[in-house]
């Protein structure tokens, strides 16, 4: 696996960090409980990304992140995206 960059706040941040992941990633044969459904929201890889067939559309995908983006914010809404991005792909590199 790569080296990711030191994480740096921009500066309208003033070196707050990031919120944690409040997300449970959802794996085949899970049983859902709400923070997995949570995750499963935010995953483009629902929507049909690299190998993974879409199973819902474009237009379900970003409706239901827009929704989840207006209750929990756009700043907890990407930390939790690229949370169940890279749990997706890991192993795939």
């Amino acid at each position: 696996m790569g080296k990711r960059p030191e994480k740096r706040s921009p500066t309208s941040g003033a070196n707050k960090p990031l919120p944690p992941a409040n997300v449970d990633f959802a794996r085949s044969g899970d049983e859902i409980t709400p923070d997995k459904m949570r995750a499963m929201i935010c995953n483009p890889i629902y929507a049909g990304i690299g190998p993974y067939p879409a199973l819902v559309s474009d237009e379900e995908w970003v409706r239901a992140a827009a929704q989840m983006i207006k209750k929990e914010g756009s700043e907890q809404f990407l930390v939790n995206l690229l949370y169940v991005l890279r749990q997706s792909f890991e192993g795939n590199e």
